[in-house]
């Protein structure tokens, strides 16, 4: 089921026209070979549902309180083959029509241009957290390994292993209750 990439903006008429200054969402989008996943490990995000509010304050702000889930693609860290990964997260933002001075809140708020708000990048933003920063469907018995060496995981133990170089110095043995 593939669904086209659609923009999501809302402009300052749309909440002030909106039964309680609220706009429920409920999208589905897909983001196919984008330039916003070109320098990420996410190769395509090919659907996701997007619900939840958009609530305005009726002055500046608007606060967004959205559930995403659906399916990404990352390519395997090993084989690069494509693999599915289904997400679901939540992301909470809190936008404003007129310019705000940072230092006078606790908290990051997005500043509109042309009093439209485009939750996409809200969105992105969230999917592409979501994404592993690694991942591998081969079980390590069939990991890559070669003359003198073998790709190993992070779960791998490793045994503490003494330099070649250092193990003469065994053979001595210090006195450490001596004293001097």
């Amino acid at each position: 089921m593939r669904h086209e990439v659609r923009i999501v903006k809302f402009t300052k008429k749309d909440f002030l026209n909106a039964q309680n200054h609220t706009i429920t969402i409920d999208e589905w989008i897909a983001i196919e070979e984008n330039d916003l996943l070109h320098h990420t490990q996410v190769k395509s995000i090919p659907e996701v549902h997007v619900t939840g509010t958009l609530q305005f304050d009726g002055s500046t702000l608007v606060f967004s309180d959205l559930d995403l889930n659906g399916t990404l693609i990352v390519l395997d860290s090993i084989t690069d083959e494509d693999l599915d990964v289904a997400f679901d997260t939540k992301s909470q933002e809190t936008y404003s029509f007129v310019p705000v001075k940072q230092e006078e809140c606790n908290e990051d708020i997005i500043v509109v241009k042309k009093d439209t708000i485009d939750i996409n990048p809200e969105v992105f933003q969230a999917i592409l957290y979501e994404a592993p920063m690694s991942l591998t469907r081969l079980p390590r018995s069939q990991y890559p390994k070669g003359d003198g060496w073998q790709l190993l995981s992070d779960q791998d133990e490793r045994k503490p292993s003494i330099d070649p170089r250092w193990e003469k110095l065994n053979e001595f043995k210090l006195d450490e209750d001596e004293d001097n």
